[in-house]
């Protein structure tokens, strides 16, 4: 029998439906007949993966189990705790910061959507993925990898979990023309230049994790410089660059805009720059060259006026908003199939109003 541990979380905090397969994380898998979602992580400094299962028998309560005996309960239980960011109350954030700053928010309700905290060098293969995609196919795409150039964690419940592929193991063992095969079509070269220059990256700086060589850029860039940086890899636009640094760097003020968030912005908002505003942030990027030839000015506002408005948090409340408009979430399935599943409502009092009901007809997209 599975023994599970127990996380105890704050009414309307965490909701592992509304939070795991909604286009941040691509690889937990959901067994719809014990209503569990499992993946593998990585867990400490070192490159070794824990295979984990999760499950919710109520809002107030996440249950965790492994079948990893290398790593303790309290290192499993500390490393979800921080990789839900359960540090961040979504509560104090609603009624302190976004509610009397933006009656949009008097719609909604946290609803446990919350951004998480994930590996830099996953969330940035995994959103070059993103590019022109959809979150079904973004998930086929990163358990391709693991499967196919990962390592094999464990079995469970008849289903095989794999680490995800190191940029040492991408670049020593997939060719872009396998990748192509797998289905990864232009987005196979992205990935495989992105590798081998994060390899050459590392080693020049003599850092042997990709963890290890990304926390040091954490640690060293601005917001500006990091987006620079992100972009110097092939595939990497504006929007790939902040998700990145919103889910994998933890720059919780950061807002990625895609076309929801784009659409959002001038349907919900009004949104809209003049001319000389565009002018004045282009001269900004003067010493960003890549950031000068790559980032939108028109978008790049958007992020600035959302960041004035929702402040430190910014990320989190276009988190929000975002899972509202797609309203569906989407996800790998233990029977192998990537499947659509209503938007969760949790059942908690809405501050007024039902909360945005205007859905896209293409969901999921996320450029």
């Amino acid at each position: 029998m599975t023994t599970f541990e127990v996380i105890i979380v704050a009414n309307n905090e965490l909701s592992l439906e509304n939070v795991l397969q909604t286009g941040q994380a691509f690889r937990w898998v959901f067994d719809e007949s014990t209503k569990r979602y499992s993946s593998t992580m990585r867990i400490g400094d070192a490159c070794h993966y824990s295979f984990i299962t999760l499950r919710q028998p109520n809002s107030n309560t996440i249950e965790f189990s492994t079948t990893d005996t290398l790593q303790s309960v309290s290192e499993i239980r500390d490393h979800l705790i921080r990789y839900f960011r359960l540090d961040v109350s979504l509560n104090s954030l609603f009624n302190d910061k976004w509610i009397p700053n933006d009656k949009n928010f008097k719609k909604l309700s946290p609803q446990g959507i919350r951004i998480l905290a994930q590996e830099p060098w996953e969330t940035l293969v995994s959103f070059i993925c993103s590019s022109n995609n959809n979150i079904s196919r973004i998930t086929k795409m990163c358990h391709s990898l693991c499967t196919n150039y990962g390592n094999e964690v464990c079995t469970y419940d008849g289903n095989k979990f794999y680490s995800f592929p190191t940029s040492d193991e991408l670049a020593s063992k997939a060719t872009e023309s396998e990748l192509r095969e797998l289905g990864f079509g232009y987005r196979a070269k992205y990935i495989i230049e992105t590798a081998k220059k994060v390899v050459k990256d590392r080693r020049d700086g003599d850092y042997k994790t990709d963890s290890a060589y990304f926390e040091h850029l954490r640690s060293k860039f601005t917001y500006e410089e990091m987006r620079e940086h992100l972009m110097s890899y092939v595939g990497v636009g504006p929007k790939v660059a902040d998700c990145v640094c919103l889910m994998g760097f933890r720059m919780d003020e950061i807002v990625p805009v895609d076309v929801h968030i784009g659409r959002i912005a001038t349907r919900d908002y009004r949104m809209g720059a003049k001319k000389k505003q565009l002018d004045e942030l282009r001269k900004s990027y003067v010493d960003y060259p890549i950031t000068k030839k790559k980032v939108k000015a028109d978008l790049d506002y958007i992020r600035i006026e959302f960041l004035k408005k929702w402040g430190p948090y910014a990320g989190w409340a276009q988190g929000i908003l975002f899972a509202k408009e797609i309203g569906t979430t989407s996800g790998a399935t233990s029977t192998g199939v990537i499947k659509k599943r209503a938007f969760v409502e949790i059942d908690v009092k809405v501050e007024a109003g039902n909360g945005l009901k205007k859905h896209l007809k293409k969901v999921g997209t996320l450029e």
